[in-house]
């Protein structure tokens, strides 16, 4: 419902910012961290991929979620359990050259997705809280040995789908949900920057994104969702979104823990990064590209894999893999079905079954046919410091074509296993081992 500017009774942060667009713009660009507006209300946003004009806030007062552009309230509803609606109409409130949705530091109950478009910046500040709802319950069709199904099931809080967009500083709060539920998802978006946010309690899958190009994931804190924390794939019920490929990629900086899969889940990726992350306590491999091509995965502390449900050959700190069951009909027998001239560099590896695996897992586990058609190829494994891996430091069930060389590994069951029938023209050198 739309008010016109005669409207009176806000708190006294908004009236501050309503004399004028001006000290409008300037006193949310503070509060908010999107750095200096100009005259003309324009946010210098640095490195971000929106370069933002319109500026609004949506907050809560009165037992209202209200949305204003500092002229005025444009939005009012009761706040019941619906925060979507006001961030939707605040979403579909920005003008074709762009625009920032700024939320208040403030807690808004959410009864379902809002989406953004084009040219598209939501930020939060310190304090900004998104809870999500459950809305029914089914069966996962793996749930660990202290889930009892049916889980509970909840909903997207906010979907990208739009080019040049942004979501950052705000806390995801999934209200313990288990299925369908991500805390931001991005569909087929060229241009998308999620950083700088925190996901807890829930989601299937905190901070996904599929089909899209040009995707930086950067600085968030993801604690405990069910299935994957940052990831390449969806997790809509009866959706289509699943495993689209995805190019250009960057996945930098984040802490994640408590997977019951993998921490960081780059599968169908090309041109990637996965830089300078922590991940620790993860159900399947901790970052596993699956598959991945022309990328690398450097720097990054891996630690704690508690196995669930494995798959032949061990779970691994980093994994790179051909799996049959993680590719598309679009991706299903072309090069980008398995994983290649990938550089897995200065790692640090720690209490994991296995430090670093490079395998083929096919649909039926006794074809073996795949494990030398589809096996991994032209990848490099160096300078990666693996420690107290009980089964294997580095494991190569299939590969081809690779380089493993000044990797140091200590406390390891076995140091460097490779699989002779399925592996070729691995080189294999300066690499230390020791008790």
């Amino acid at each position: 419902m739309a008010d016109d500017t005669s409207e009176t009774g806000l708190v006294s942060r908004v009236s501050d910012w309503r004399s004028t667009r001006r000290s409008f713009v300037a006193g949310v660009g503070s509060a908010a961290g999107l750095g200096a507006f100009t005259g003309n209300g324009a946010a210098q946003m640095g490195s971000d991929p929106v370069r933002s004009g319109a500026v609004s806030l949506v907050y809560r007062e009165n037992g209202q979620y209200r949305v204003t552009d500092g002229t005025g309230v444009a939005f009012r509803t009761t706040a019941d359990g619906n925060a979507e609606e006001a961030f939707q109409y605040a979403f579909d409130a920005v003008p074709d050259g762009g625009g920032t949705v700024v939320a208040a530091a403030d807690t808004f109950r959410f009864g379902g997705p809002a989406t953004l478009g084009d040219d598209t910046a939501l930020t939060g500040q310190r304090g900004t809280r998104f809870v999500g709802s459950q809305v029914g319950r089914r069966d996962d069709p793996l749930p660990t040995d202290d889930q009892e199904n049916p889980l509970p099931r909840g909903h997207d809080l906010i979907r990208v789908r739009g080019d040049n967009a942004a979501v950052t500083n705000v806390e995801f709060d999934g209200a313990g949900t288990q299925l369908d539920s991500h805390a931001v998802q991005a569909d087929d978006c060229t241009g998308v920057l999620i950083a700088n946010n925190r996901t807890v309690n829930g989601f299937q899958m905190a901070l996904s994104f599929t089909g899209c190009e040009n995707v930086v994931v950067r600085g968030n804190e993801v604690v405990n969702p069910n299935w994957y924390g940052i990831t390449s794939r969806g997790a809509p019920e009866g959706g289509d979104r699943d495993l689209k490929r995805s190019t250009d990629v960057v996945v930098a900086e984040n802490r994640v823990s408590g997977m019951k899969f993998n921490n960081i889940a780059t599968y169908n990726v090309s041109n990637f990064a996965v830089v300078g992350n922590v991940v620790f306590d993860g159900g399947h491999s901790l970052i596993a590209c699956s598959p991945a091509q022309q990328g690398t995965i450097v720097g990054n502390v891996c630690r704690n894999l508690n196995k669930f449900g494995g798959d032949p050959g061990g779970e691994a700190g980093i994994e790179i893999e051909y799996k049959e069951t993680h590719l598309s009909e679009a991706v299903a027998g072309t090069p980008a079905a398995t994983s290649y001239d990938i550089t897995v560099s200065g790692n640090q590896i720690e209490n994991c079954e296995v430090g670093f695996i490079s395998r083929t897992v096919p649909a039926d586990a006794a074809d073996t046919d795949p494990r030398e058609e589809r096996r991994p190829y032209s990848f490099t494994v160096t300078g990666n410091a693996i420690n107290d891996c009980e089964a294997a430091g580095i494991r190569i069930r299939s590969g081809a074509s690779g380089v493993v060389a000044t990797n140091t590994i200590r406390n390891t069951g076995t140091a460097i296993d490779v699989d002779d029938a399925f592996t070729e023209d691995v080189q294999r050198d300066l690499n230390v081992a020791r008790d």
